[in-house]
């Protein structure tokens, strides 16, 4: 299935794909259709056992004690997999992630032939918008299929991000409260995702203060406050509607030894709240104050608010409504530690009694109180649930949604996050992340350090996981990334092809694009990004590496069109929009071509190209100095790029800083004494200086 596409531009809504309409105008703000609205909140990161209404007593947050009390309290609902983008795609399909085939985070877009809530509400006449603040929910992992509107700026364009590039709840609830209240009369069904609680924890003031020493805690009890502001509103102009509240998953707070989430499957990171409101509906629906302790599952939500609208349930659903109980059996797992470091990966089944959890070795954490315990029962059984559990998965029609793609900005982005990006086909290890868990936090440790050029302290760090992980994907990806940073290239080179010939991932190949593109070997850097617009049609970052390669091997009009086809697909692309600006300075078009520039620049402070294709437009302008700064900081960024330092030393020939040419050139003079332009243009350097100083 596919998005539609809209524009909001000045307050102004345009659906361009069949705009609804109505003629009866009911009071302003409000909607005379019967249909019930329809309001999903997912919020990102979030324990149930640390909201009020499920007996958490350290954080103030009324309006889910509120919503509690009007609507009805499922104490064991539980996600399907610990990760965001995997999760939301359960949530807005009915499908678990062996079904939906989005198996973990940045590896795996939502294909267009799953069927969404947004789709079939769409088709079925409401207005449809989604408001989401941060990477893993932006629309290029297919959520925005059946979106009238699909809001989710960030800070930066897409190629460019690091850990910050979030919004606040405040933001997006502006803009949600904004924007809904612009669309057509009628009923809407809307998403808005706060990612807030996710690490690292920063809460504003006063929340911040008011948790002191809890951070987490800050954040939950902000969002909150920002959720009470949109219900205030909603229910102001939706007075008919369903509201529910989720979050994707938890967050480990050293449950089991985990401090995040993604890896291991305990209540603390696959217990979610779901709290469900109705207003204004007829039917059998719970009395409110409602509460329901047997599990259910996140593939429930999409039957429950389809039938409670009206609507029907489509064969693909896997889950129940929640009026008639559910799911009672609940399927969980988290593949993470098998893409990424080819450990074993973790599946699970949730009842009554407690949870199994199988990965290299099975146990079962029985239900005590008002969770699942973390510590396994060695007295149980284990043959009976090995055995369901094996049913439970021959029963489902396993599949792999299609592979996304990541340039390394991104890449880092998610790693950052704590979310490692790894080898979406590898198999199975023999370790058991249960077991090792107290050093996976080491691979965004060396991360962090390769990103503050501290080598040496990466280098130990990753001496530690090869002795607890050795040959795994994910560790000899990070140090294929150490030696890429240390200006290994040839190392590095050898490695990351290692990396895809074990695994062939377009993630891979764009990494060995770039590095021969660094070194000005454009047919070779052509070559794989053509392999990783194979692997992945859409990948963006791919389409502007062609564009480079076309421009660099003397094909200013293949680079045209190319550029044009990928502003086509993505019109926000800061690369794309980078190649273009190129494209229009060959051809004269110097304005156009600064304008162009200086916003890629902004969207992408950290990119060499970005600074390389500035400095050339202010070359062009006539202004030498400017040019010659703006080079430098791309050499600052990328000191084994070839071609920045060509350019660089032949502009401080051409203005007479001759002495400074000689030592930009005399490092790959010496490096590559078999590149006859190097070595030509070390000649004229040294040439320059013996005749300056023969001068004085």
């Amino acid at each position: 299935m596919t998005a539609r596409v809209c524009v909001w531009l000045g307050g102004l809504l345009c659906v361009a794909c069949g705009q609804r309409g109505h003629d009866e105008q009911p009071p302003p703000g409000q909607s005379s259709d019967a249909r019930p609205s329809v309001l999903l909140i997912t919020l990102d990161t979030t324990r149930a056992d640390h909201l009020s209404p499920y007996g958490y007593g350290l954080v103030n947050t009324p309006i889910y004690d509120r919503l509690a009390v009007e609507g009805v309290v499922f104490e064991r609902a539980y996600a399907t997999c610990p990760l965001t983008i995997p999760s939301h795609s359960t949530i807005m399909t009915g499908r678990p992630p062996p079904s939906h085939g989005v198996r973990d985070n940045g590896d795996f877009v939502l294909g267009d032939e799953a069927i969404t809530l947004a789709e079939r509400f769409s088709d079925a006449g409401w207005s449809t918008a989604a408001f989401t603040s941060a990477f893993p929910t932006q629309a290029r992992w297919g959520f925005a299929q059946g979106f009238d509107v699909y809001h989710d700026p960030l800070p930066r364009l897409p190629t460019q991000r690091d850990w910050r590039d979030e919004r606040r709840a405040t933001d997006v609830i502006d803009d949600a409260i904004e924007i809904l209240g612009e669309l057509p009369n009628g009923p809407v069904f809307s998403w808005v995702h706060l990612f807030d609680a996710h690490w690292p924890y920063d809460p504003p003031e006063p929340f911040a203060t008011d948790h002191a020493g809890r951070p987490y805690d800050g954040e939950i009890a902000y969002a909150a406050a920002e959720v009470q502001r949109l219900l205030s509103w909603w229910d102001a102009h939706h007075p008919r509607s369903i509201v529910l509240i989720t979050s994707d998953h938890g967050e480990g707070l050293g449950d089991g030894g985990e401090q995040t989430h993604g890896f291991l499957l305990h209540d603390g990171t696959i217990r979610v709240p779901l709290i469900v409101r109705t207003r204004g509906l007829d039917g059998d629906w719970p009395t409110a104050g409602t509460r329901v302790d047997t599990p259910v599952s996140h593939v429930d939500i999409a039957p429950t608010l389809l039938e409670l609208a009206g609507l029907s349930i489509h064969p693909e659903v896997m889950g129940a409504h929640l009026r008639d109980g559910g799911t009672p059996v609940t399927w969980s797992e988290a593949l993470t530690a098998q893409f990424s470091l080819g450990l074993s990966p973790l599946y699970a089944l949730t009842d009554h009694t407690g949870r199994y959890v199988e990965g290299s070795r099975g146990a079962f954490y029985p239900h005590a109180g008002t969770g699942v315990l973390p510590i396994p029962d060695v007295t149980t059984d284990l043959e009976p649930w090995r055995e369901r559990l094996g049913q439970t998965r021959a029963a489902f029609d396993e599949v792999i949604a299609p592979e996304a793609t990541l340039d390394p900005d991104d890449l880092a982005m998610l790693q950052a996050l704590g979310y490692i990006g790894g080898d979406p086909t590898a198999e199975a290890g023999d370790v058991d992340p249960r077991d090792v868990i107290h050093v996976i936090p080491l691979t965004w440790q060396v991360r962090q350090a390769i990103g503050a050029r501290r080598f040496g302290l990466a280098e130990k760090q990753l001496a530690v996981l090869q002795a607890h992980m050795p040959d795994t994907w994910g560790v000899d990806h990070l140090q294929a990334s150490l030696s890429l940073a240390r200006g290994q290239q040839e190392e590095a080179l050898h490695q990351f092809v290692d990396l895809f010939q074990r695994s062939p991932t377009s993630t891979v190949a764009l990494h060995v694009a770039h590095i021969f593109a660094s070194r000005a070997q454009w047919a070779e850097a052509e070559d794989w990004f053509a392999e990783t617009l194979a692997l992945q049609p859409m990948s963006p970052e791919a389409m502007a590496g062609l564009v480079r390669t076309a421009r660099a091997m003397g094909e200013p009009e293949l680079a045209w069109e190319r550029t044009m086809r990928g502003l086509t697909l993505h019109p926000d692309h800061a690369e794309l929009a980078l190649a273009r600006a190129e494209l229009l300075l060959h051809d004269g078009r110097t304005t156009e071509a600064r304008d162009e520039a200086m916003r890629a620049l902004d969207a992408m402070p950290g990119s060499p190209w970005a600074h390389l294709v500035v400095a050339e437009v202010f070359w062009e302008q006539g202004d030498a100095d400017p040019a010659i700064d703006a080079l430098l900081e791309a050499l600052r960024l990328a000191p084994t790029d070839l071609p920045v330092r060509l350019q660089l030393t032949a502009w401080l020939l051409d203005v007479g800083r001759n002495a400074e040419a000689r030592r930009t050139v005399a490092p790959a003079a010496r490096l590559l004494p078999e590149v006859e332009e190097v070595q030509v243009l070390h000649a004229q350097a040294e040439a320059a200086v013996q005749a300056e100083l023969a001068g004085r």
